[in-house]
């Protein structure tokens, strides 16, 4: 689901928290779940990835969301609000006879394997979506060459899935040779071919241009100027910024001509603080040790 952006006057990362809060109040997201990735969030939302930071940045504060190194972000576990306070919220919104109804949740970005690719009525067997997921997480980056997978057990509670489509979904990535097993330590991703880490470098570069892109158009649609006005709003800058140069470098040489008359006149009536005399003795014995040292 994209933003309203061109709707809401709000900062680009605030709607975004806001679309993340609301499933997290709703119960949309759990606590102990983890949130959509980050390259995943900033694709369906149609925003650019320092903007996705800065949402979760924002939901980290409020104490909604924690992240694991390497992991992601996850829902940090609340307190039930007291009856009182959610009896008075629910009577502010009755009062003013309308609730905010720009969002309502994260609509088709679901849970585990059920990605807003794959909705819920996707008739393929639970393997081949689960594999799907693992496929793109190492794809994107996610899972990086060398990265260890979560076990089949971990899957297993991850996705809500059996052990056996755990397993079946590994064997089809190992089949496709993005995944290899190491007896005793688990299962790992292999490591990209020279052509597949060239596309995989390309396709990110095409991804950050057009994120880029989008944020530039963003920029550009809210800032309410043609370009003659940002051309014009440019020449001036850079005019004011040519004479506050000239006036710097004139104050720099007038300030360094007045620290010379001032050391010539210190030089004449012998009036140093003790710091200089000390330094100014230091100065003659460097030079005498320099001159002793060339003989």
């Amino acid at each position: 689901m994209k933003l309203p952006l061109g709707e809401d006057s709000r900062p680009p990362y605030v709607q975004a928290a806001d679309v993340l809060r609301a499933a997290i109040h709703d119960g949309e997201l759990r606590p102990g779940e983890r949130l959509p990735a980050a390259r995943e969030l900033q694709r369906r939302f149609g925003i650019a990835s320092s903007t996705v930071q800065n949402a979760l940045r924002l939901l980290k504060d409020e104490g909604l969301i924690y992240s694991v190194l390497g992991r992601g972000s996850y829902v940090r576990a609340q307190e039930a609000p007291a009856k009182a306070e959610t009896e008075a919220a629910a009577g502010d919104e009755t009062d003013s006879g309308e609730s905010d109804p720009a969002y309502t949740g994260l609509g088709d970005l679901r849970r585990g394997w059920q990605t807003a690719d794959s909705p819920a009525d996707d008739p393929r067997p639970p393997y081949v979506r689960t594999a799907d997921e693992l496929r793109k997480q190492i794809q994107d980056g996610r899972l990086a060459p060398g990265a260890k997978l979560p076990s089949a057990r971990d899957l297993q509670a991850q996705y809500g899935i059996a052990n056996s489509t755990a397993q079946n979904a590994l064997r089809v990535l190992k089949e496709e040779g993005l995944i290899y097993s190491v007896q005793g330590r688990g299962v790992f991703v292999r490591q990209l071919s020279p052509r597949d880490q060239f596309l995989k470098r390309y396709n990110e570069g095409l991804e950050e241009m057009a994120a880029q892109r989008r944020a530039d158009e963003e920029a550009v649609r809210l800032s309410g100027k043609s370009d003659d006005e940002v051309a014009a709003e440019l020449e001036a800058a850079e005019e004011r910024f040519t004479k506050a140069s000239a006036e710097f470098e004139a104050a720099t040489a007038h300030r360094n001509a007045m620290r010379a008359v001032m050391e010539q006149r210190k030089r004449l009536s012998g009036n140093y603080t003790p710091e200089e005399q000390a330094a100014s003795v230091q100065r003659l014995y460097d030079r005498l040790n320099e001159g002793r040292r060339r003989r």
